[in-house]
């Protein structure tokens, strides 16, 4: 599933689901962000074994969350008074990106 990924058509896809004006100070930065959300989700899928062949270790949806949320927030320092919009996002962005995946031959 994830070995031909096209992260700029999977990024245009999540971008195209968003509501933009959700997101306020946000959405100049979305496209960066929605990118980094992609690689963020990608480095714990491979930290977990998510998706790898073999024996496939379960997607945990709410660490996946946890781990893309905190590695947001770690590589924006000072970027605390968006918290709640970037979880707002990420929870979005979830969703958008699952059905993404999904729709992946």
């Amino acid at each position: 599933m994830m070995k031909n990924l096209d992260r700029e058509a999977a990024r245009q896809y999540i971008l195209d689901g968003l509501d933009l004006r959700a997101f306020g100070s946000l959405a100049p930065r979305l496209p960066r962000i929605i990118g980094d959300m992609i690689e963020y989700d990608l480095h714990f899928r491979r930290l977990t074994g998510t998706d790898e062949a073999g024996k496939p270790v379960e997607y945990d949806e709410d660490e996946a969350f946890e781990y893309i949320y905190d590695a947001w927030l770690g590589d924006n320092p000072g970027q605390d008074d968006e918290d709640m919009t970037v979880a707002l996002l990420l929870d979005c962005f979830m969703d958008l990106w699952q059905e993404y995946l999904e729709g992946q031959p």
